[in-house]
């Protein structure tokens, strides 16, 4: 940074300490003095084409501007630190009012879980309190249903009192019971006995009841599968019916077709015999050898459809033949 203390100072102006009433007539002459035309002689009037008077007019602005930026930058400096100490300050506060925030917060939550932990505390209070009283009420009322029962108790054991004296006398005249409490526990073990004894035998008859219904049950799924065996039974002796006649028929159809087999291998027989007389016949008939077998009826057939052939053949020729001298008789004829 530029050193500022070297440039000069404009010399400072003290106004004297007088009323200020008294300067305004020197206030006027000075306006109206500055108001005058000013008449400079020629030797201090300023020639602007001389270069040093540039200079020297450049120099004393440049002094001048010197002075102004030395003065800025010296309040530009104080205004900086002034604004750095106020920014510390306003960070000190904005840390404080954040922390006192911060504070009061949480203050305003713990007043906040306060108040509503005493409000619950006051309804479980008021619910608690209705509560008691409600118990307190039922107490009084089963005190007094209590003492009303203890009445009527009384009163009981006042009229039966004489029961008491009788059992008394029962104890005193029989040797079986010392005191009273005996011959109540003897009546109470037998009329358990009276009641495990009905309790026996109602579950006996409802044992036996159950084992009827269930041989009545068992009786009538007897009877059911035993319909349906017989239906069973019926319709299998139908079928054994059916398949009876069925079988008759088929042993007559079966007989049918033996007789008809035996006709047609009868015929078979016939018409192989008369295929081996023929062959043998033919044989004779052209002096050749028995060649072929008795059991080979094909050949046989063969042979005879062949030797058929020849002698249609020797018809046909025989039969031009014949056709042929009438033909020639019928032309010398004429």
């Amino acid at each position: 940074m530029e050193n500022t203390d070297a440039v000069p100072h404009s010399p400072r102006l003290e106004f004297p300490n007088v009323p200020r009433y008294d300067c305004v007539s020197d206030y006027i002459q000075s306006k109206a003095f500055m108001a005058m035309d000013k008449i400079y002689p020629e030797f201090d009037v300023v020639r602007m084409d001389d270069p040093k008077n540039s200079l020297a007019l450049a120099e004393v602005k440049l002094h001048f501007t010197e002075r102004q930026l030395a003065d800025r930058r010296r309040y530009m400096i104080a205004l900086r630190k002034e604004l750095d100490e106020k920014w510390k300050e306003l960070e000190t506060k904005e840390h404080e009012l954040r922390t006192n925030f911060q504070n009061f917060d949480l203050f305003i939550k713990e007043n906040n879980d306060k108040r509503e932990r005493a409000e619950k505390k006051i309804k479980e209070d008021s619910v608690l309190l209705g509560q008691r009283k409600q118990e307190i009420e039922k107490c009084n009322q089963f005190y007094l249903e209590i003492r009303e029962v203890k009445n009527q108790m009384d009163q009981k054991i006042k009229r039966n009192h004489e029961y008491e004296n009788y059992l008394s006398k029962v104890v005193e005249a029989s040797k079986e019971f010392a005191t009273i409490q005996d011959l109540i526990n003897r009546y109470l073990s037998l009329l358990g006995a009276k009641n495990y004894l009905g309790l026996l035998q109602e579950n006996n008859l409802r044992a036996l009841e159950n084992a009827k219904s269930d041989m009545t049950k068992l009786v009538e799924e007897k009877n059911f599968i035993l319909m349906g065996l017989n239906n069973k039974i019926a319709a299998l002796q139908a079928r054994f019916e059916n398949a009876k006649i069925k079988s008759l028929e088929c042993e007559h159809l079966v007989l049918q077709i033996k007789n008809y087999a035996v006709i047609h291998l009868n015929e078979i027989e016939e018409v192989k015999f008369s295929i081996w007389n023929m062959y043998c016949h033919m044989s004779a008939s052209k002096q050749e050898p028995l060649s072929i077998a008795r059991e080979d009826i094909e050949e046989q057939m063969l042979y005879i459809k062949r030797t058929l052939t020849e002698v249609l053949k020797v018809n046909q020729l025989l039969r031009k033949g014949v056709k042929t001298s009438a033909d020639s008789k019928k032309d010398k004829s004429n």
